[in-house]
């Protein structure tokens, strides 16, 4: 899951587009693998990739930033553990990654109304509403994995499923 972390974001960030288009941003590539660790039910993996992720790209794309790689940190821990709590209230519905998502951000703006430089100073609540509004795409496509995998790999499946993988 630590390299597919890597590596979506990645793969993302070298299709060739204009230089002020931010894929990244815009289709959460790094939200991929913290969300199938957890539909999986693996939440140990899950909390070490969302820890990790973040600054083993920095270490090695030098992206994001490390105030970013903040932020990120702690948008990914609060989507794991919110993406836990909703799947042990709702079980494995379509659409939990959304408001997983919702939560993480409205996490980080909380912290950055604490620590405004890990935003750049800006306004937590206008900037947290523009990084939703880019991340439209993104969020569909973690819906869309949310969707599929509990499918693909139903829990309790013969031959074990997620649980005893």
């Amino acid at each position: 899951m630590l390299c597919l972390s890597v590596m979506f974001p990645f793969m993302i960030h070298i299709i060739p587009v204009p230089e002020d288009s931010q894929l990244g941003q815009r289709l959460l590539p790094i939200f991929y693998a913290p969300l199938l660790a957890a539909l999986l039910r693996r939440p140990g993996t899950a909390a070490a990739v969302a820890l990790v992720a973040p600054w083993l790209n920095w270490a090695l794309t030098s992206h994001p930033a490390p105030v970013g790689a903040i932020v990120l940190t702690i948008e990914l821990l609060v989507f794991v553990l919110a993406m836990r709590v909703l799947l042990s209230r709702a079980g494995a519905a379509w659409y939990l990654a959304a408001p997983a998502y919702l939560l993480a951000k409205a996490a980080a703006a909380a912290a950055a109304a604490a620590l405004p430089a890990l935003i750049g100073g800006h306004e937590p609540l206008a900037w947290a509403v523009q990084c939703v509004a880019t991340g439209l795409p993104g969020i569909a496509i973690l819906v869309l994995i949310n969707w599929l995998v509990p499918r693909l790999y139903p829990p309790g499946a013969a031959g074990g499923g997620p649980r005893l993988a």
